[in-house]
């Protein structure tokens, strides 16, 4: 399993902002807005980067939909994101 030593302080920031935008649920989808939101304002621009380098280390979940593409959590985010709560 992955561990939160491997995620910059920024990527650690937009995990648990994803977590608390989709309330903790493996179910839920939320779009970048909705993640950005949760963030301070100097990292708001800085929110699709940062889920897509979580994409890429299995944090979450890209799920393209008809005009926006929503962000889901996967178990191991979830689990990192519960280190931290």
């Amino acid at each position: 399993m992955l561990s939160m030593t491997t995620l910059s302080p920024i990527e650690q920031a937009v995990l648990r902002a994803l977590s608390d935008a989709c309330y903790g649920s493996l179910g839920a989808h939320v779009p970048k807005e909705a993640v950005a939101k949760r963030l301070q304002p100097n990292l708001k621009g800085e929110a699709k980067k940062q889920l897509k380098k979580l994409r890429a280390k299995g944090y979450c979940i890209e799920h393209p939909t008809g005009g926006n593409t929503t962000w889901q959590l996967t178990p191991a985010g979830l689990a990192e994101s519960k280190n931290f709560l």
